[in-house]
């Protein structure tokens, strides 16, 4: 008989690892989550890669998806915009709230032990898998993180969104980059279908201010905002991987391990990996393989993310439209839209930085000197 296992949260970073592990463990699964309601609070916009949901994530629903897309469009300080995308479907909003109760559903039908309402600080957990000689998996999200990294957590304020949509953006997501739209990342515009947009901002600072700013500008390019129908309050994460996955008797997976896109703060495709790679050692009673398989395989992923990350933080917004005008004389446009990947960055980001190395070396070296900034 194998050891039981105790998840602290039941987002989807506790439901992942406890459906796969369900599948083929034989202890029992239980599962500690605060909130009385699963999927509450809503925090992400719920964007992933539609090869990521299949294969990482792993389900297949077209109910839970609210809108599909082909591409993004990127806009500078100055307004300049940088096209990319195919011709088919490669990224969906799903419906996180309905995501989540599918999760549940379903490690309840697996057999797992999940109790709802019922808050379990960090110490007591940890006594808890001492006294019953169990694994233990942290899956509480962002607050769980080691002090060094919260750094890297920025707030974020999000609104659903009724617009007066003049020119028709229905498969594109919008991205604003520069000054004012955000210290530490990016603004977004994501349409849902019906007029209705997801609209956000995660920054360090000024958040209010450069909402408003971000709808301001919407209207500027005849997506007029008409009124607000939810809004949503979180954070996002761009730090990288924590320093160790396994502290103690204790695993740790999802945010409180740094499982995010340092590039874009993303997050459920990562963890769903990590919950897999989790099950897996699981299942082969050695919890040391969770964490060499992560690095294995997100390792160099999020670290080259993460420098780019500094990179981009560190620019002006005078250099960050250098970068758009020498991305688009360049035609970088069509080696995004070609190669690009929204999962899996690094080789993008290693076959840009090449092409510029020999084409503009100075922008490069720019680039690094950045980096080495931050």
């Amino acid at each position: 008989m194998q050891r039981d296992v105790h998840i602290l949260g039941a987002g989807p970073a506790g439901l992942q690892v406890a459906r796969f592990l369900l599948k083929g463990y034989s202890g029992d699964v239980y599962v500690y989550e605060e909130h009385e309601k699963i999927g509450r609070p809503i925090h992400c916009t719920g964007l992933v890669s539609l090869e990521g949901l299949k294969k990482d994530i792993g389900i297949i629903d077209g109910n839970l998806i609210t809108n599909t897309f082909r591409g993004a469009i990127f806009f500078s300080p100055s307004g300049k915009r940088l096209i990319v995308g195919r011709p088919e479907t490669v990224a969906v909003v799903v419906d996180r709230e309905r995501l989540e109760e599918r999760l549940y559903e379903e490690v309840l039908s697996l057999g797992a032990h999940v109790k709802l309402g019922s808050y379990v600080n960090l110490a007591d957990f940890s006594k808890l898998v001492r006294s019953k000689n169990s694994f233990g998996i942290v899956a509480g999200g962002a607050k769980y993180l080691d002090e060094d990294k919260k750094k890297h957590l920025l707030p974020a304020l999000q609104y659903d969104i009724k617009v007066k949509d003049s020119i028709g953006i229905a498969h594109h997501v919008l991205i604003f980059m520069g000054e004012k739209f955000s210290n530490g990342l990016f603004a977004w515009a994501i349409p849902l279908g019906d007029e209705t947009y997801k609209v956000g901002v995660a920054t360090k600072g000024k958040t209010l201010v450069r909402m408003k700013y971000v709808l301001k500008t919407l209207e500027r390019i005849e997506i007029t905002p008409l009124h607000v129908i939810k809004t949503y309050g979180g954070t996002v994460y761009t730090g990288g991987l924590v320093k160790h996955l396994l502290r103690g008797d204790l695993l740790y997976i999802g945010d409180s391990a740094g499982q995010t896109k340092p590039t874009t703060g993303g997050g459920l495709v990562y963890l769903s990996i990590a919950a897999r790679l989790l099950a897996s050692a699981l299942i082969r009673n050695d919890p040391t393989l969770y964490e060499k398989n992560v690095r294995a395989t997100l390792g160099h992923e999020t670290s080259l993310q993460f420098a780019l990350r500094k990179a981009l933080n560190n620019l002006s917004d005078p250099e960050l439209d250098e970068i758009f005008r020498t991305v688009k004389e360049m035609h970088g446009e069509e080696l995004i839209s070609r190669i690009g990947s929204m999962d899996r960055q690094a080789f993008l980001i290693r076959e840009i930085g090449f092409k510029y190395l020999f084409e503009r070396p100075s922008l490069v070296f720019k680039l690094l000197s950045k980096v080495l900034l931050d």
